[in-house]
């Protein structure tokens, strides 16, 4: 190989690699950033006196399914 094809490609290579890396930095980011925005909506969620009242009705009717997991929390 001549030597401009060796450097082609280790820029190539290296270009590429630079480029994954960004990808998977900003998939990364917004992982954190939805779970970061997430956790005080499932905070305000469990305090919010609606969706308490909401809550067991719910877990009622998935008991009423025959979950074995559900079925043995109840015992």
């Amino acid at each position: 190989m001549s030597e401009q094809r060796v450097l082609l490609l280790q820029k190539s290579l290296i270009g590429t690699c630079a480029f994954v890396a960004l990808i998977l930095f900003a998939s990364f980011y917004m992982v954190v950033s939805d779970a970061v925005q997430r956790g005080p909506r499932q905070r305000m969620a469990s305090v919010d006196p609606v969706t308490q009242q909401a809550a067991p009705a719910a877990a009622q009717r998935s008991a009423g399914r025959g979950s074995p997991l559900l079925a043995r929390v109840g015992n």
